[in-house]
C-alpha cells in the first residue's frame, strides 16, 4: 500500500494537474457532474472519493453552497486539493480499507474505480458513506497500453459496473455513455497509434489550444454513447421505508 501511495504522490507532483484542469474529457466530466448534481433533490453534503487535486470540489464549490469533503490515497493530491478548495474538508484515506465514520447525501467518484484493485470493497464503502446517492464515472471499452501505464487495472462494461453497484446495495437509476465517436474510438485510438497516449505534465500553449478545440468538438458526440461511463445509484434502504 505504501508503494501505491508513493506512485500516486509522484504522479500528482510531476504529471497530473493540467490534464485534470484543461483536458477536454475532464472538462466534459465536470460539466456532466455539475448537471447531475444540480438535478438531484435535497443534496447538501457531498464526498468526493479519490478527489485528486480538487478539480471536482472546485467545480462544485462554484456551483452551489454544498458542504464538500474529499478523500484521496495520495498525500500530495490532498495537499493540492486543500490549497485549491480551502472550504472543503479533505483528508488522506483509503476507501478500500474502511469507510469514513459519517455519511453524505451524495458520494461521487470520478475516473477512480478503474485504478482500484478491490473495486467491490471500494463501492461497498462508498455506499456505506452515502445517505442517498452514489455517482460513479469511469472508462469502458478496450484498454489501451497508456491506460495501464497510469494505473488502470480494468475497463468496465455497463453490465459489470451496474452489477457491482447493485452488489454494494445500490439501485441503479441511470447509466450513460459519453464520447462517441470523436473521443472514443477516434481520438483514443489515434492518440495511442501516434504514441501520444495520456497527456502528462504542464501543457504548453499549443497543447492548450488543441485541448480547447477538442473540447468544442466533443460537444458534437452522440448523446448517451461512448466509453466514458457514468452510473447514478441510490441506496436501496431508502426505498424500503
Amino acid at each position: 500500500m505504501a508503494e501505491t501511495r508513493e506512485i500516486y504522490d509522484e504522479l500528482w507532483r510531476d504529471k497530473w494537474g493540467d490534464m485534470q484542469r484543461r483536458g477536454p474529457v475532464h472538462r466534459h466530466n465536470l460539466r456532466r457532474l455539475r448537471e447531475t448534481v444540480a438535478a438531484l433533490p435535497d443534496v447538501a453534503s457531498i464526498l468526493d472519493v479519490g478527489c485528486g487535486g480538487g478539480d471536482n470540489l472546485a467545480a462544485l464549490a462554484a456551483a452551489g453552497p454544498y458542504r464538500l469533503s474529499g478523500i484521496d490515497i495520495s498525500a500530495e493530491a490532498v495537499r493540492i486539493a486543500r490549497a485549491r478548495v480551502p472550504s472543503a474538508d479533505v483528508q488522506v484515506a483509503d476507501v478500500v480499507a474502511s469507510p469514513l465514520p459519517r455519511t453524505f447525501d451524495l458520494v461521487i467518484s470520478i475516473q477512480v474505480v478503474e485504478h482500484i484493485d478491490d473495486d467491490v470493497a471500494a463501492l461497498r464503502n462508498m455506499a456505506h458513506m452515502a445517505e442517498r446517492f452514489v455517482y460513479i464515472s469511469t472508462i469502458a471499452g478496450r484498454m489501451r497500453p497508456s491506460e495501464k501505464s497510469i494505473g488502470h487495472v480494468r475497463n468496465y462494461t455497463r453490465e459489470e459496473l451496474e452489477e457491482k453497484m447493485r452488489g454494494a446495495g445500490l439501485r441503479v437509476l441511470r447509466t450513460e455513455g459519453w464520447g462517441f465517436p470523436f473521443y472514443s474510438p477516434l481520438f483514443r485510438s489515434a492518440a495511442e497509434a501516434l504514441g501520444a497516449g495520456e497527456p502528462s505534465g504542464p501543457m504548453r500553449a499549443p497543447q492548450r489550444v488543441v485541448a480547447s478545440l477538442l473540447y468544442q468538438l466533443y460537444r458534437f458526440n452522440v448523446p448517451g454513447r461512448g466509453d466514458v461511463l457514468t452510473v447514478l445509484g441510490e441506496i436501496e434502504r431508502r426505498n424500503t421505508a
